[in-house]
């Protein structure tokens, strides 16, 4: 959830998520915590139905969060990060998405 108190897409920090993926709490790569569900947006979650890791970490990229971390790591250690954070996601994971209310 945003600091602004409204629901963001933990993939790609898009203003419409529309589905929540149970999953459990989980430590990333760096040591911050990830606390029980993740939400998405129809885009990422197409891209998380379909298998489309690659497409996935590419769209996270997208988030205004990681801009910093492209700015000062590059694109492609930004992209590791992304990577490695959406394999713990899916160990994490917990049951099938559910739409969830706009």
């Amino acid at each position: 959830m945003s600091s602004s108190g409204h629901s963001l897409c933990d993939f790609c920090s898009s203003p419409a998520p529309s589905w929540r993926y149970p999953a459990a709490t989980f430590a990333d790569l760096v040591g911050s915590r990830s606390v029980e569900d993740w939400l998405a947006c129809d885009e990422c979650h197409t891209l998380i139905e379909s298998g489309d890791r690659m497409g996935l970490g590419q769209r996270s990229l997208t988030a205004p969060d990681l801009q910093i971390a492209i700015t000062l790591l590059g694109r492609e250690s930004a992209l590791e990060y992304c990577r490695d954070l959406h394999d713990r996601f899916y160990r994490a994971r917990r049951g099938a998405a559910y739409r969830i209310a706009a």
